[in-house]
């Protein structure tokens, strides 16, 4: 099953590692939080089924859908609070990977064959020299990523599902990337590179070899994240140049306790195509 990490067993047992409340069912997950009298349930990357598993009482839920289904959320009581965002997905089954990358990208890859790059499971070390990279260019970029312990609970859990690609040039550590694997997918997790790292195309080295490595593990899909062609038309242009396809999630919609019951009883004494 094409899983996002979100809703992957991976994601509950570390998100458990860090002493978060996880409600699991065959459906995926949902993590609980305290907020005063309520407890939010965040659902996130949800697939449909998920609309039916249960919460505890006084529930406030919060629920980012894996592919639009704005009649279902409303159904179920949801109102929306935010539009979709656009997720790129690359995927890596065909037998010609090379063939699908953009001219523009695949004449860049060709100035990054100095490189030298090595393959390794991610240590579990929180102060490994990429994570403390990643959280100074996080705070320097003002956006916001998964937590550092995130991170090292899945190397310290599932090892095995963990690739770090690091890249030198003449000796000099220069680059580095993480990707996190989950069922079928694998996930592009955080990376950094210096300005000479920047300059000798690392970024598309990593990913291609990446690529190219999970393909052979027998990886279907590469989820790159995001992209935003309007607020980094930059990082779209590199993620997309792969080839790799952008299609919308589902929004960011609320339920608050009680009102999908409500909505149900309106809905009941007002019949449809009637004014009330």
């Amino acid at each position: 099953m094409l899983r996002p990490l979100q809703q992957h067993s991976h994601f509950a047992d570390c998100l458990r590692a860090g002493g978060r409340e996880v409600l699991t069912c065959d459906a995926g997950l949902m993590l609980l939080r305290r907020a005063g009298p309520f407890r939010i349930g965040l659902v996130s990357r949800g697939g449909a089924p998920m609309l039916e598993a249960e919460a505890p009482a006084r529930t406030l839920r919060l629920f980012t859908p894996d592919h639009p289904m704005n009649d279902e959320m409303r159904r179920h009581g949801f109102v929306q609070l935010r539009p979709p965002v656009q997720v790129a997905e690359w995927e890596i089954t065909t037998p010609d990977l090379r063939a699908g990358l953009r001219k523009t990208w695949r004449h860049a890859l060709d100035r990054a064959a100095g490189l030298k790059l090595s393959l390794s499971p991610m240590p579990d070390s929180g102060d490994h020299w990429l994570l403390m990279a990643e959280q100074r260019q996080a705070r320097e970029r003002r956006y916001r990523a998964l937590p550092l312990w995130l991170t090292r609970a899945w190397a310290t859990l599932h090892p095995q599902d963990t690739l770090l690609i690091e890249a030198r040039a003449k000796g000099a550590l220069v680059a580095g990337m993480v990707f996190l694997r989950h069922g079928d997918v694998a996930t592009y997790h955080i990376s950094y590179a210096t300005p000479l790292g920047r300059r000798l195309e690392a970024h598309r080295a990593m990913l291609w070899r990446a690529a190219a490595h999970f393909a052979q593990c027998g990886v279907a899909r590469l989820d790159l994240g995001t992209v935003d062609r309007v607020a980094a038309p930059g990082l779209a242009q590199f993620k997309l140049g792969t080839g790799a396809n952008a299609r919308p999630l589902g929004g960011t919609w609320v339920s608050v306790p009680g009102l999908a019951g409500l909505r149900r009883q309106f809905v009941r004494q007002v019949p449809s195509g009637k004014k009330a």
